[in-house]
């Protein structure tokens, strides 16, 4: 039998108070979960890391308290500690500590407010002191777009007329060719005629 430094009674109710502490942070990682909307991936690391840190905490009292030896009723006094907890204190003090958060969040907002107050008047005092050059800058904006719709539809209602122009030259300029084409081809006609004639008259 090995000698261990506390009785058992001890063991048992130090596994107790262990199984208590494992569902005091269960409750906080509750709390937690109630405040921050974690997902589907947060809350599996989130369980992941509850349970390394159950681990890590069972794991530290058995050596504390035993040396490493696992007895049976250490391992039933965590689980006896858990129920008491979970069954017993968990739904008040989880209540307790909403009630404490959902009471400081309402205080910073409040402050938060009441420091946010004053800059909101002085806000309010220059949008009314520069309402008459916003009107008068929203103005100018208008009538730069006006013009600058004017203009461009100016340059497009030019850029068309000089390509109109530009084609009808060209057009000009292809009809000069073919009457310049078509008298010359008049001109050897007639030369070719003239030349016949006389070839008929000659004796």
């Amino acid at each position: 039998m090995d000698f261990l430094p506390y009785t058992q009674e001890y063991m048992l109710v130090v596994a107790i108070m262990g199984g208590m502490l494992l569902g005091f942070i269960w409750d906080i990682y509750r709390l937690v979960r109630h405040y921050v909307k974690m997902g589907a991936v947060g809350t599996a690391l989130g369980d992941l890391l509850y349970w390394i840190v159950s681990i890590y905490i069972s794991v530290e009292l058995i050596f504390y308290v035993s040396y490493g030896n696992v007895r049976m009723f250490i391992l039933l006094g965590f689980v006896l500690g858990a129920l008491l907890y979970f069954y017993g204190i968990s739904n008040y003090i989880l209540k307790a500590f909403i009630f404490v958060v959902d009471l400081f969040i309402k205080i910073i907002r409040r402050v938060s407010l009441f420091m946010i107050r004053p800059i909101r008047i002085l806000a309010g005092k220059i949008k009314v002191l520069l309402t008459p050059l916003m009107v008068k800058w929203q103005k100018t904006c208008i009538n730069a777009k006006k013009r600058y719709k004017f203009y461009k539809f100016k340059a497009k209602k030019i850029s068309k007329n000089r390509k109109l122009m530009y084609n009808k030259k060209k057009q000009s300029k292809r009809n000069q060719k073919l009457k310049n084409k078509r008298r010359k081809e008049h001109a050897i006609e007639r030369r070719s005629k003239n030349n016949r004639t006389k070839e008929k008259n000659k004796p």
